[in-house]
């Protein structure tokens, strides 16, 4: 369980980051409020899910900042692949 919610915290880090990244383009845009609404809402709900991961134990996974770097440059990876697709 420690170790699903380590993968857990470690994605939604991630999204949080990506989702951040986008609303500040937006923001220095000034367009599309409406998408940046959605995005605050979706970047919040990821958040939760983190914090929720991180409260019940993530930390405490054999081996937590490896795993959840692996985890976290993976996420990276498929955004930027994603972003290219």
């Amino acid at each position: 369980p420690e170790a699903a919610m380590a993968s857990t915290a470690a994605v939604e880090e991630e999204i949080d980051r990506h989702y951040s990244q986008q609303l500040d383009r937006l923001s220095e845009s000034g367009s599309e409020p409406e998408l940046a609404e959605t995005i605050h809402q979706f970047r919040e709900d990821e958040r939760a899910h983190r914090d929720a991961a991180l409260a019940a134990g993530a930390k405490r996974a054999p081996a937590y900042p490896l795993l959840s770097g692996a985890i976290r440059l993976g996420c990276r990876m498929a955004i930027r692949l994603a972003e290219r697709i």
